[in-house]
């Protein structure tokens, strides 16, 4: 083998080490943007969990506040009930006292007029009871309806969770493998300088 054969070779070894140190590059560039959109959507997937974190604890919350409007709604009807209890006694009550006043003729006469007034203060008082009971009920009903609104909202949430979790541990293992490719190219770059050393070396020694 000749002088120039070995020039040859040198110049085509050194043509092909410069073609795979580009790929060599090309590939640590092309790793290094893929763990930095890696390490993006791991932050997306982990923000996106601190809000699902913020959506439940303000749910949990809301449930409670709503479980309290249900037990006052329930001490009102209550209480609307007591009303409209003492509304229906007291209306019987001045119905005989108006009763006892029109056998008392002249001298019940008095006593009417009071009776009747009473009985018209416990038909106010019966209407207004009904008119109670019948907002509690639309609050109620309101409060059911917000009540399965919110479960079927914590389902979702929880779906929505699950899959965020899915997908993290799929971001870590593609952050892991885009780890390791990197490592590789960067191992293969330092041979392929270690190789270019070499030929250089070996190239001065021919001249």
């Amino acid at each position: 083998m000749n002088e120039q054969n070995i020039k040859t070779i040198m110049d085509n070894l050194d043509e092909s080490q410069s073609k795979v140190e580009q790929n060599a590059f090309d590939a640590i560039n092309s790793s290094d943007t893929t763990l930095n959109l890696v390490k993006q959507g791991n932050d997306c997937i982990k923000e996106l969990s601190d809000k699902i974190d913020i959506l439940n604890q303000v749910m949990k919350r809301t449930a409670e506040d709503m479980a309290n409007m249900e037990k006052l709604t329930k001490k009102i009807e209550g209480v609307a009930g007591v009303i409209a209890g003492i509304a229906n006694k007291t209306n019987m009550l001045a119905l005989n006292a108006s009763i006892e006043a029109a056998r008392a003729g002249e001298h019940g006469r008095g006593f009417s007029v009071v009776a009747k007034e009473v009985g018209e203060l416990a038909g106010q008082s019966a209407k207004s009871s009904a008119e109670i009971k019948d907002t509690i009920q639309s609050v109620q009903q309101f409060t059911d309806q917000m009540v399965h609104e919110m479960n079927e909202l914590k389902q979702l949430v929880g779906e929505q969770s699950e899959v965020n979790v899915n997908a993290g541990e799929i971001f870590n293992k593609i952050l892991d493998a885009a780890h390791i490719a990197n490592d590789v190219s960067r191992n293969m770059e330092h041979e392929i300088a270690y190789q270019r050393g070499i030929t250089d070396d070996i190239k001065k020694a021919l001249q």
